[in-house]
């Protein structure tokens, strides 16, 4: 069903929300001086299927807006996580009584090793947390002065943990890639934020842009953040799929295969860019369906790309699904501001950290049991593009700036669509 124009008498909601949100900002800054790090990174990783794992090189761009210099910057490991049952991770899983990790087998396990940091071509030393092996702290030959560059570079490798724990992982030969990469964290007027990935809380990192290549078995379907460089093989591959989803949509006889098909021998490199986002994630699956769709955004009629990718498994819910992420997307775009990249996204996938996942662009949901879930669910998870997304704030120390206001939305949105 879609979204009523009469939801639009929530305009006002939205200035009460904004303005209420712009007086606690204010009286926030004007007692310090606000600036925000750069980071720009270039990635080349390759999937390998059969022993789940990642090999990738990364390069980036630190640039320090601060006023002061500094003289090392913290990294997250975030992988490192799921290593064994002494982590942060797996200490709070256990807290909530979820034992999976703590008494996980080391083959279920994972981490990120075969690191070597080098500064501007240098070698540097490196620090490790006593406490937290996902936490690193690069000492910098030299202290990097205020609105100066430096470049980072570093191969990694990633064993792929069992996708039952959280979010980073595979289920058979599904992946869940995310917070995967050697991440700087946040220095801002408070200091540096060096934090453990937990199962809650993972967002608060700096903005800047990624130019990821995704080396994989030709066969996958692979969905990510952001825009997708030219490539005809690609496009052609993903209009197939879109055709035989069309084709088993309008014949009502919708597949259930769930088996997953032998991996090519022949690999592809896809490439995405994306600017102006602080996380990158992405989703492949050999056995994916895809629907795609083009909307106009309500404010600038602005045309954005939106997308499903799910599995046969719940194809009765997910049909209608290309829907859901227009509407949402057109909903927030009215009330909040008009969404400010080229696509959107979200994928059908197993996660163990409740509904849904959101990262930029894309948004990964779990299982659902009706259509009206999904909707919501989705609707709530397109949302925090903007709360956190555009907002970018700590959702570690602050959760109410991304889930209180996008909840706010959200039930907006229930009301509106389903009064």
């Amino acid at each position: 069903m879609p979204v009523n124009k009469k939801i639009f008498s929530l305009k006002l909601d939205r200035y009460k929300l904004l303005v209420a949100i712009f007086a606690i900002c204010t009286n926030v800054f004007a007692q310090q001086t606000y600036f925000q790090q750069e980071v720009n990174y270039k990635i080349d990783v390759k999937l390998n299927d059969v022993d789940h794992s990642l090999k990738a090189f990364e390069e980036l761009q630190y640039i320090n807006n601060a006023s002061n210099s500094i003289s090392y910057i913290y990294f997250h490991l975030w992988p490192n996580a799921y290593k064994n049952n002494e982590t942060a991770l797996a200490k709070q899983l256990l807290k909530l009584k979820k034992t999976e990790l703590y008494f996980s087998k080391k083959e279920e396990q994972g981490y990120i090793d075969s690191l070597d940091f080098k500064v501007d071509g240098k070698s540097v030393k490196i620090e490790y947390d006593e406490q937290n092996p996902d936490i690193c702290k690069l000492i910098l030959n030299e202290p990097l002065r205020s609105l100066d560059t430096l470049n980072i570079t570093t191969p990694f490798y990633v064993k792929i943990p069992d996708a039952k724990f959280s979010r980073l992982g595979h289920d058979n030969q599904a992946y869940y890639i995310t917070q995967w990469y050697p991440k700087p964290a946040v220095y801002d007027a408070e200091g540096w934020h060096p934090m453990p990935y937990l199962d809650q809380g993972e967002f608060y990192s700096e903005f800047g842009s990624f130019d990821v290549s995704i080396t994989l078995p030709k066969n996958y379907v692979l969905s990510a953040t952001g825009d997708r460089e030219d490539n005809d093989e690609e496009e052609n591959f993903l209009n197939e799929n879109v055709i035989r989803t069309l084709t088993a949509m309008e014949t009502g006889k919708y597949p259930t295969d769930m088996t997953f098909p032998a991996s090519s021998a022949q690999f592809k490199t896809i490439k995405f860019k994306q600017y102006r986002v602080h996380d990158f994630a992405w989703f492949a699956d050999k056995r994916f369906n895809v629907l795609h769709d083009q909307i106009q955004l309500p404010n600038t009629n602005r045309t954005v790309d939106t997308w499903v990718y799910f599995t046969n498994k719940q194809f009765n819910y997910w049909k209608d699904a290309l829907d859901y992420v227009n509407e949402s997307t057109i909903f927030y775009s009215y009330l909040v501001g008009d969404y400010p990249y080229n696509n959107v996204s979200a994928v059908d996938g197993v996660i163990m950290a409740g509904g849904g996942m959101e990262y930029p662009n894309i948004t990964v949901i779990g299982s659902v049991s009706s259509p009206m879930e999904l909707d919501v669910t989705i609707a709530h998870e397109v949302g925090h593009n903007w709360f956190y997304g555009i907002l970018g704030s700590n959702e570690r120390d602050h959760p109410g700036l991304d889930e209180g206001i996008n909840s706010y939305y959200e039930m907006s949105y229930v009301r509106a669509k389903y009064p």
